[in-house]
Order: structure tokens, then sequence, then C-alpha cells
């Protein structure tokens, strides 16, 4: 957070986007956010209708782009839960 918010976050964007669906973030944000919240909890599970939203907004190589980075900074949650991680 210390990168993000040195680089313009500020705390009403946090709480924009941790209550997205109710915010006032663009459809474009709030399906990105919708994407990744899908990846890191059930990428088995991503709907048709979220898929089709996927495409109204982002190309292929940018959704190819969001799946890695997500990927990126969730790669630690496997060791942390089988409790295999070293700090």
């Amino acid at each position: 957070m210390a990168v993000a918010k040195h680089e313009g976050l500020d705390e009403p964007t946090i709480a924009k986007v941790n209550n997205y669906e109710a915010s006032d973030l663009s459809d474009r944000h709030k399906v990105a956010l919708r994407f990744a919240d899908a990846i890191m909890t059930q990428p088995g599970q991503i709907s048709d209708e979220l898929r089709a939203q996927l495409f109204v907004h982002f190309t292929n190589e940018q959704i190819i782009d969001m799946t890695v980075d997500v990927m990126k900074w969730n790669y630690q949650k496997i060791p942390v839960s089988l409790h295999t991680d070293v700090e």
C-alpha cells in the first residue's frame, strides 16, 4: 500500500474499491475488480456473464495481463494455506 499511496492512491479511492459494486467507479473498473475477485476466490467459476463483460471493456491482451498481474500478487496463498511458507 505504501507504494500505491506514493503513486497517488488515496483513502477515498480505497473506500470505493472496498465497496466497488456500490461505488461510482466506472463499469470498466468494476468489471476488472469482479474479475480480480473471481481469480482470487473461484477461478474455475468465472461466469459467462463476467466473461462477456470483460470482452466489452478489454482486449484479449489486457485480460491476459490482468490475469497474470492478479496471480503474481497472489502466488503466496497456497504456501500460506499449507503452512509451508517461509519468511
